[in-house]
């Protein structure tokens, strides 16, 4: 296995080396990740059936192509080499065949996780109203009203058993789950389902997906089991942004402030949920560990124990899992590559809908100029990076989708031209404005984003532009955002509903209640976005996206970049198991209560 890694290694760095010569320069190094020069080939068994007892009544809401099977939509919305990877994962998301028998929770062994490694993770933020990622650990023990099956094809019912959209879109009625429990014993109600939608709309709560939720009105509770959610207008999106939204219990926490709430150590103490699992320890910057929940309403959990464990340094969650000391972990390409040559472990590829980018601070006068922000497309070889680095394993793309009913015809596809880059430099006169480097922070600490950001520099330097770059953990890096910084490379949901992307462009989104940190604003974009919510007609709809499409690709708020396909693993010691690598990594039914491990 090392020869080879050896070799593959060797071919990343022709490729850097390569930009350096052509550029007369050395290039700065940042290379010895493994490249992957084929994409995995992992071998599941037969996928489990889906969610039992989660009947729907209503329909999903109005996205544009919805995906298939984790592995087949990653294949289509990538490349060749990103179908190869995808179709010899005979399912995308089943480490093993049957479920396991219905019966009391506890007998199904204990397992630990790196469930907030990667992107999608969000390591010791607890606080789930403030989190944009972290789902798949906190839906654990927290739960919503709605959740996706694992295909992002169709919306389930979790505390919430039915529900009924007025002909009008102006009304959501929802019929609860009768004889759900918190942790502690109380009876879960409607005014919970109240007061949790209603804490992620007040603005002093800091939730980013607080714009999703202007147009509820009112929220009526006739009964313990009844939820009517008004809405001053249609919203075709709103099913789909209540999957954000976690059920909080308004006994334990309704008599604090919502801007206490923000830091308060509840949600690292005690939290009570109503999911399969309940808190039962956690050890800074090592690990939490969750017990099952006997009351859960699917049925009690198999696992005795399940463990989230915490890793500082890219690539250790991998060797953990090779060595036997977890069981599952999100897995970088090249890692997948590594994973994919283990017998042991099962490789789970699938469509991240995430969009990364560079984001620009509009504040810093260096980016007013939209010239300035269009010659860092034109300086970016983005095609010369998916092909060589990703080998194929993402999209370029020019706006914030990439689902092809939202595209219009005409967007300017930012061809790499470092001509054209420098032309548009020299007439924003960049020279007098450039000041010091540009810092350049990210998450992305893996070895395959630090090539890639170190290819960005050097391109960027060919036109004159120079940039440093700044790889932090999530936690420093949603500190360093709140305070003064110039630009950062990062990831953003892009699906399933395209209503998901209002949060990053709408001008009302800004922080703390919005995730619109580059404080973009365009009247047009705000109405096309407020449009597109409340269009019931699906081809009006993508009409409106689409104008949307337009004026960010010519705007250039961010620098828009590829759509990846993205990677779990998985001993085959564990049973039972559903994932796919959505963004933030959950808002799906999982069967966590199913797992086991032998």
């Amino acid at each position: 296995m090392q020869p080879e890694r050896t070799q593959q290694a060797f071919t990343r760095r022709a490729f850097l080396a390569g930009l350096a010569v052509a550029a007369g320069g050395a290039l700065l190094a940042a290379c010895g990740g493994a490249a992957a020069t084929n994409t995995p080939a992992a071998a599941p068994t037969t996928a489990p059936t889906a969610a039992s007892g989660a009947a729907t009544s209503a329909p999903t809401p109005a996205a544009t192509t919805a995906p298939t099977t984790a592995a087949t939509t990653a294949a289509g919305a990538a490349s060749p080499a990103a179908t190869k990877a995808a179709s010899a994962a005979a399912s995308p998301s089943a480490a093993a065949a049957s479920p396991a028998a219905s019966g009391p929770g506890g007998g199904g062994g204990t397992m630990t996780g790196g469930f907030d490694v990667g992107p999608g993770g969000n390591p010791q933020g607890f606080n789930v109203i403030t989190a944009g990622a972290g789902y798949m650990w906190m839906e654990k023990y927290f739960s919503k009203l709605l959740e996706y099956d694992v295909k992002f094809t169709k919306l389930q019912g979790e505390n919430a058993e039915s529900w009924e959209v007025a002909p009008d879109a102006k009304k959501v009625t929802f019929h609860l789950r009768q004889g759900i429990t918190w942790h502690d014993g109380q009876p879960f109600t409607s005014d919970d389902a109240k007061f949790s939608i209603e804490l992620f709309q007040n603005p002093d709560s800091a939730s980013p997906y607080r714009p999703k939720f202007v147009d509820i009105s009112s929220i009526d509770t006739p009964d313990p089991n009844t939820l009517v959610v008004n809405l001053s207008k249609p919203n075709v999106a709103i099913l789909d942004a209540l999957t954000y939204v976690f059920m909080l219990p308004k006994h334990a926490i309704g008599n604090i402030a919502p801007k206490d709430l923000v830091k308060h150590q509840w949600w690292q103490t005690n939290p009570i949920g109503t999911g399969p699992f309940k808190w039962s320890k956690y050890v800074t910057d090592q690990y939490v560990e969750l017990a099952p929940n006997p009351k859960y309403w699917r049925g009690a959990p198999k696992l005795d124990k399940l463990i989230n464990r915490y890793f500082k340094e890219a690539g250790s969650s991998l060797i953990a899992l090779q060595k036997g000391e977890i069981q599952f972990t999100y897995v970088t390409l090249d890692e997948s590559q590594v994973a994919a040559k283990d017998a042991n472990l099962t490789v789970i590829p699938g469509p991240s809908q995430v969009v990364n980018y560079l984001q620009f601070n509009l504040k810093d006068k260096r980016f007013q100029d939209v010239r300035v922000r269009q010659a860092f497309m034109y300086a970016i070889d983005r095609k010369a990076i998916v092909d060589q680095l990703f080998k194929g394993a993402a999209v370029v793309v020019q706006c914030p989708f990439n689902q092809q009913a939202l595209l219009p015809d005409g967007l300017n596809d930012y061809k790499a031209d470092p001509n054209k880059a420098k032309q548009l430099l020299q007439a924003a006169n960049w020279d007098s404005i450039k000041g010091d480097p540009i810092e350049v922070l990210t998450y992305y600490a893996d070895q395959l984003s630090q090539d890639v950001l170190v290819t960005m520099q050097q391109q960027l330097s060919d036109v004159g532009i120079s940039i440093k770059i700044r790889a932090v953990d999530v936690p420093t890096f949603n500190s360093l955002r709140n305070g003064t910084w110039s630009m950062y490379y990062a990831g953003a949901a892009n699906g399933v509903d395209p209503d998901v992307t209002s949060i990053y462009f709408v001008s009302d989104a800004t922080p703390p209640a919005g995730g619109n940190y580059g404080y973009y604003s365009n009247p047009q974009v705000d109405k096309d976005y407020a449009a597109g919510r409340a269009e019931t007609d699906q081809t009006k709809r993508n009409a409106d996206y689409q104008d949307v499409s337009k004026i960010l690709n010519q705007d250039v708020p961010w620098a828009f970049m590829w759509v990846t396909t993205r990677f779990g693993a998985v001993s085959k010691k564990v049973q039972n198991f559903l994932y796919t690598p959505s963004a933030g990594s959950g808002r799906y039914y999982d069967q966590a209560e199913k797992w086991t491990v032998s």
